[in-house]
């Protein structure tokens, strides 16, 4: 609705993933059509740094002054608003087990397994990498998939071009194919999951993607850049049919706890699956093409982790692997809450791994000790203070596991910690493990954070910087930088020896006019939310809870010895 290259006043803050972005600050009040429930996206130097949702606009009074009969009086030249980003939104729930698991594959699973729009990428460049990317991971699984049978769909998984009859097959729009035949009989429309593209027509879907076209025609949209998208996409479909062929059509795989197909025809009839021709992926070809969205239909409750759909993220540009390889193995997890907790515990059990999730809701799980930005004491350009918080230590922790194996329940320490500070106990249950070997693990990568003195600091950019975000691993070099905090300099399994480091926490952006100031808040290296032990079993269910029997949990059947008298 409105594009502004410079503000009255504007501040963004960015935090981690355990808290809410927020923008704040005035507008020209003549921004037409702007409320509450609008979107905000603020770039910096051309980067995208945050977007957020308006909660609350109220007029603003000026310094224009005006004669009135006998007084000045104030006249309202600006909006005042305030837009909020929930912290929460990545941080869909999760139920998982693993046994004997590398961890950036059980971080990949988990991402898969959660709702919305959370997800990861892997390398791509452009056009055909995910379109044969996504061939490939049918090929390797059509191996153990069965076939669709003759005459329906409720079973088996795929139909090759053995059994199509693609004489009067067309694109119906960019993301929907009419008139295949298989085994002589004609199917109804195919809708290609995971993607959307715009309308070929002023409709309902067109109005929900683009609600400034609410009081359009037909005429209007016609004209618009909308319609001429849709039918490029419907061009791009369409010669893909003509020169690649369908070679086989995959329907979606998911099944309810009843072994049922739950999501193979959608609300108007349509079948719903994967399209793959000339060893590419329709769907994914047209992602990279710039045509089409991706789309998590029921924010992805109908997905199969195993096909690591969210991949199609990684589609729309050019992208490195944000999970890195972590080659540690857990012997038995089993959990339940947010992803984002999940991953947390994981980090703390890889080695010294550290997590961020970016402005898209792309996680990013990495080594912790790899430094990002060196950034040179300067009085004119960027201004340094650092420092150390005892709040939050913790040196001796006492780890209970899943209680109904009783097995892990055992203490750990950092004793150079204790010999340094003295005696920090805290007690951590958490009934995710199962395996003593699992539990020292997590033991020994929350003590190589949490037993030392919290970094705190804050490094301000007089200019403004938009490249440095949550997560970024920071080291700060200069003659007026000093540690002055004795014998607690060796913290952090002393991976950073001398060495002024600090890991970017908050991010606050302050715009005037046009120019920039940016502020960033600090943490310990090894830290990737603000208080680990509370953020890591905040959604775990009590002890009582634990114990109780739930007739609404999926995996208990009342047939293997639970009666209700």
């Amino acid at each position: 609705m409105g594009r502004f290259d410079e503000v009255p006043l504007l501040e963004v803050a960015v935090t981690g993933p355990d808290g809410d972005d927020r923008i704040e600050g005035l507008l020209p009040v003549s921004l037409a059509q702007f409320g509450v429930g609008y979107g905000i996206r603020v770039m910096v130097d051309g980067v995208f740094v945050a977007s957020a949702t308006v909660t609350e606009v109220r007029p603003a009074w000026g310094d224009v002054r005006r004669l009135i009969v006998d007084r000045y009086v104030n006249f309202q030249t600006l909006l005042a608003f305030v837009a909020i980003r929930d912290g929460g939104e990545a941080n869909g729930n999760v139920a998982v087990r693993f046994e004997n698991e590398r961890i950036d594959d059980m971080v990949r699973t988990l991402i898969n397994s959660a709702l919305g729009p959370v997800h990861y990428t892997v390398v791509h460049g452009a056009y055909p990498d995910g379109a044969h990317g996504e061939y490939g991971k049918f090929a390797a699984r059509k191996v153990v998939a069965d076939p669709l049978p003759v005459g329906g769909i409720d079973s088996g998984q795929w139909v090759d071009s053995s059994r199509m009859d693609l004489t009067g097959v067309v694109a119906k729009d960019g993301d929907t194919i009419s008139g295949l035949v298989v085994d002589g009989v004609v199917w109804p429309d195919l809708r290609l999951m995971m993607i959307d593209s715009e309308e070929t027509s002023l409709n309902s879907h067109a109005k929900k993607r683009h609600p400034e076209t609410a009081t359009w025609d037909s005429a209007r949209y016609d004209r618009s850049v909308y319609k001429r998208k849709a039918d490029a996409a419907k061009a791009k479909l369409q010669s893909y049919i003509d020169t690649k062929g369908i070679d086989y059509i995959e329907l979606n795989p998911h099944q309810d706890v009843d072994g049922v197909y739950d999501d193979r025809v959608d609300s108007y009839g349509r079948y719903l699956g994967l399209v793959y021709g000339g060893g590419e992926c329709f769907n994914a070809g047209l992602v990279e093409a710039g045509l089409a969205d991706v789309y998590l239909y029921a924010e992805g409750r109908y997905h199969e982790p195993s096909l690591a759909l969210k991949e199609f993220y990684s589609y729309a540009g050019a992208y490195e692997d944000s999970v890195e390889p972590c080659v540690q193995v857990v012997g038995a997890f089993e959990s339940r809450g947010g992803v984002l907790e999940v991953i947390a515990a994981l980090a703390a059990m890889g080695d010294g791994y550290v997590f961020h999730v970016d402005e898209d809701l792309g996680v990013h799980f990495r080594r912790g000790d790899v430094i990002d930005e060196v950034v040179t004491v300067d009085p004119v350009r960027v201004g340094v203070e650092l420092g150390r918080d005892m709040d939050g230590l913790a040196n001796l922790l006492r780890i209970q596991g899943n209680p109904q194996d009783g097995v892990v329940d055992d203490y750990h320490a950092e004793d150079a910690s204790i010999d340094a500070l003295g005696t920090v106990f805290r007690f951590f249950p958490y009934y995710a493990l199962s395996r003593v070997d699992d539990a020292v693990l997590l033991g020994q990568g929350l003590l190589r954070d949490l037993a030392w003195p919290t970094r705190v600091g804050r490094a301000l950019f007089y200019r403004g910087v938009a490249h440095v975000g949550v997560g970024s691993l920071l080291e700060f070099r200069g003659e007026v930088l000093q540690e002055r905090d004795g014998p607690v300099a060796a913290g952090w399994a002393d991976r950073f020896g001398a060495r002024f480091v600090g890991r970017v926490r908050r991010v606050v952006h302050r715009l005037a006019g046009k120019t920039v100031e940016t502020q960033l808040d600090l943490t310990s290296p090894y830290r990737s939310v603000a208080a680990p032990l509370t953020f890591i079993i905040r959604s775990q269910d009590s002890l009582s809870a634990f114990f109780q029997f739930r007739l609404d949990d999926g995996v208990v059947g009342l047939d293997i010895g639970y009666h209700l008298d």
